[in-house]
């Protein structure tokens, strides 16, 4: 009884204060005024003693949050344990006004118990309970667990749990506790029902969101449905999903709406023919990108590239989600680079990947490379291995993949993040043109790796201003590189204001920024700027450099499909900066 007396006490000297203070405060008429005062605060314990671990403070504040800075301070004092804490004004005058705490003594937690929460939840949320005794009493720690605790409810088939401090004991500033912990009823999951735009089935949706028939409810699966779905592209919701929870099952209702994105694209480029003396050079670009096949979120990506007057390139892909009904995609890929009358790549690439939880991408990556010289013409008689040659290249690496755009077809806000790391076995094959001489000393078999990243930020600047910003790079490294390793850089993907794949690099970064006057959705003017560092290390030779590209350009939306133009200069150690080596750029794109 003596233990609830002296508690009761304690609770209506702080009221009493509380009261008084305010009272002073009322009738302190600049605590209302739009002035600035000189605010100090002063600490002290029970006995009216300078309590050392809170040094004084000297404030300069508006006076219409002096109560919320008051009460800001007191909420750090109760941090600190010292639940007793309260205040009252020391001096008000003028423009001057000082406020005493008085903190009190520390409350501990004596004890605080696990009461009938289950150890195995325990042990998933870290909580000990004697990381709490015989402490200071840390009320964000206490709340921080048992949010910790409903988290871990909530994700697994109880969101309707509940959680608080039981049996409260108080004495001699000791706190005891017990954990009183309430589940609420099983909840699962049951079914998926779409509206609108319904060419999509409902097993693959129920696949890609992590929602199967029977599962427990988990609350960061439905936090991440928008998520989930924005990175499908082929589908928007029309409205938030909607959650019914009726007899211990949980029903999603999605009201969807088409995205028109599976596209076919090309782009036609006019440059000086410098190679062969010709007035002008024509190449050509051509895409076919088809999303969402046979209603199951299946694609099938097509490009071929024709960037010079001897060289094309040739991308396939198909991606296949949902793999035997797993949450596992599988993507196939096949490339190849044919690069003028020097060599020609194939590579065939395998990714295994899974969307995670909280909707990033994280994948399984492996590739075989075959590089084989062309024509050895020009290469007779040489002393030592040329800067291509025949080999097989075997890559293993880990992808990650992280989408925040709000939308990924023509994003106006938010970032993605992409990064690969690669490493692999190369084996050279000895070419029957060259003398077997060439290869003594040349270790045939090696360790090679491969890094890549990049960053892309859309902000929204003002109204229909947006800026893009985007930061992107790589690095090989590896004992024998040659120029069919390389990274490709240059043209309207990376470095405008060049030629595709003018720069063979194994060393690469690049910014660049892009300022769009929006006026419509894929109707708008840009202007950019892409910087870029270039460094190149093949046969232990290194080079590097910092060409540039500015330029500026329009995309035109109209109901037959959007037409782009692209004007670019760009400056390196071999072009000059101006009219007589810029670039144009224009293409059409029919999306259905």
């Amino acid at each position: 009884m003596l233990i609830f007396e002296a508690y009761y006490r304690e609770i209506i000297l702080r009221i009493k204060a509380f009261i008084f203070s305010s009272l002073l405060l009322l009738s302190c008429p600049l605590v209302y005024g739009q002035t600035m005062i000189d605010l100090t605060f002063r600490f002290f314990d029970s006995g009216k003693k300078s309590n050392k671990l809170f040094p004084d403070e000297f404030l300069k504040i508006d006076s219409v949050q002096l109560d919320v800075v008051i009460n800001r301070r007191l909420n750090n004092l109760y941090e600190f344990g010292y639940l007793a804490a309260y205040h009252q004004v020391g001096k008000s005058s003028g423009e001057e006004v000082s406020i005493d705490f008085i903190t009190g003594e520390v409350f501990k937690m004596a004890n605080l118990s696990q009461g009938n929460v289950a150890d195995e939840i325990l042990n998933k949320v870290g909580f000990n309970p004697l990381g709490f005794n015989n402490r200071p009493y840390a009320h964000q720690n206490v709340v921080k667990m048992m949010n910790s605790i409903l988290d871990y409810a909530e994700n697994h088939g109880y969101p309707f749990a509940s959680i608080r401090l039981d049996s409260i004991e108080i004495q001699n500033n000791e706190l005891s506790a017990w954990i009183n912990y309430q589940s609420g009823p099983l909840i699962v999951f049951d079914d998926l029902k779409i509206s609108g735009y319904n060419k999509v089935k409902t097993k693959y949706l129920l696949a890609h969101l992590g929602i199967y028939k029977g599962k427990p409810y988990e609350e960061q699966l439905i936090k991440e449905i928008p998520n989930k779905i924005n990175l499908l592209t082929f589908v928007d919701m029309a409205e938030p999903p909607e959650i019914i929870i009726s007899e211990g099952k949980c029903e999603v209702l999605l009201n969807l709406k088409q995205n028109k994105v599976s596209h076919l694209d090309g782009i036609l480029g006019v440059l000086p023919n410098q190679k062969e003396g010709k007035s002008l050079l024509i190449t050509g670009q051509l895409n076919l990108d088809l999303k969402n096949l046979f209603s199951s979120g299946k694609r099938l990506a097509l490009e071929w590239q024709s960037y010079d007057a001897q060289s094309q390139l040739l991308d396939v892909l198909y991606f296949h989600p949902n793999l035997f009904r797993m949450p596992i995609n599988i993507q196939g890929e096949f490339n190849l680079l044919k690069q003028d009358t020097t060599f020609i790549n194939r590579e065939l690439g395998i990714e295994l990947s899974l969307l995670s939880k909280h909707s990033n991408l994280i994948g399984f990556r492996t590739e075989f490379i075959s590089s084989r010289l062309i024509s050895t013409s020009g290469l007779e008689g040489i002393t030592e291995l040329p800067e291509n040659t025949d080999y097989n290249m075997n890559y293993y690496g880990l992808n990650y993949q992280v989408n925040r755009l709000n939308n990924i077809s023509f994003p106006t806000q938010g970032f993605a993040v992409k990064a690969n790391v690669s490493v692999g076995q190369k084996k050279i094959i000895k070419n029957p043109a060259f003398d077997d001489g060439l290869y003594n000393g040349v270790n045939l078999n090696s360790l090679q790796f491969k890094l890549y990243g990049e960053l892309d930020k859309y902000w929204g600047i003002y109204k229909n201003i947006i800026l893009r910003t985007r930061i992107h790079g790589g690095y090989i490294n590896g004992d024998h590189l040659f120029q069919s390793d390389l990274f490709r850089i240059g043209g309207l993907r990376t470095l405008r204001g060049f030629t595709e794949n003018q720069f063979y690099t194994s060393g690469f970064g690049i910014a660049n920024i892009e300022f769009r006057a929006t006026f419509s959705e894929e109707t708008y003017f840009m202007v950019f700027y892409d910087q870029s560092v270039i460094g190149e290390e093949v046969d232990k030779k290194s080079t590097i450099q910092y060409p540039f590209g500015a330029g500026a350009g329009f995309s035109f939306n109209t109901t037959a499909g959007i037409f782009n133009f692209i004007f670019a200069m760009g400056k390196s150690v071999n072009q000059p900066f101006g009219i007589n080596h810029s670039k144009i750029h224009f293409g059409y794109i029919s999306r259905f």
